[in-house]
């Protein structure tokens, strides 16, 4: 049983609601606690994340929503479930960790390995880097991958993100030492990107 309160939500409770054409971006709640355990406790989407123990607790995903809580109400970051906009389903997470002082932001993204190669960590992730830009007055957005992680990769090119570089053995995953390639996305690019129509 989730051992998480009402009142550790009140920092949750901060993100907007977000809608795109087939997702919609709500809130984290203390019911989504029991998906994220289970989402995440497969190896499918632990073996692509950096840092994500695995296996995944019930104990570990309440702590991960503590934090994000306590993030939240601080305002150094910015975290949505992510559910089919027509049936509320979870299928997964994003969030933007802030850097307000410096008007930067990073993306972060998971979705269900019951739900890959549909568009959705694509659409989800346009959606909050136009809440980035548009609402959070961003300057810069940044996001990177593990190397082995190509549909990352491929989500993120889709999202116009500027390749800038790699990070040589920078992270340790599972006893491995491996690259982490690093991309960015400035205002100027993302308005270009937007009039072009691809925003």
């Amino acid at each position: 049983m989730c051992a998480l309160v009402d009142s550790w939500l009140q920092g949750l409770k901060k993100a907007p609601i977000l809608y795109s054409q087939r997702l919609l971006l709500r809130p984290v709640c203390v019911g989504d606690v029991a998906y994220v355990q289970r989402c995440v406790n497969d190896r499918r989407i632990s073996d692509n994340l950096s840092y994500t123990p695995h296996p995944y607790t019930m104990e570990m995903a309440e702590t991960w929503t503590r934090n994000v809580d306590k993030g939240m109400g601080q305002g150094t970051c910015c975290y949505w479930t992510i559910c089919h906009r027509k049936t509320n389903i979870f299928i997964g997470s994003m969030g933007l960790s802030l850097c307000g002082e410096q008007e930067n932001c990073e993306l972060h993204y998971w979705i269900s390995a019951d739900e890959w190669n549909k568009g959705y960590c694509t659409e989800a992730s346009k959606r909050a880097i136009v809440y980035a830009f548009e609402d959070l007055n961003m300057h810069r957005a940044h996001v990177t991958h593990r190397e082995k992680n190509m549909a990352s990769k491929i989500v993120i090119e889709k999202c116009g993100f500027v390749l800038e570089g790699i990070s040589r053995e920078s992270l340790k995953r599972f006893g491995k030492f491996e690259n982490v390639i690093m991309y960015g996305l400035l205002r100027d690019e993302y308005l270009a990107l937007k009039a072009k129509g691809l925003y």
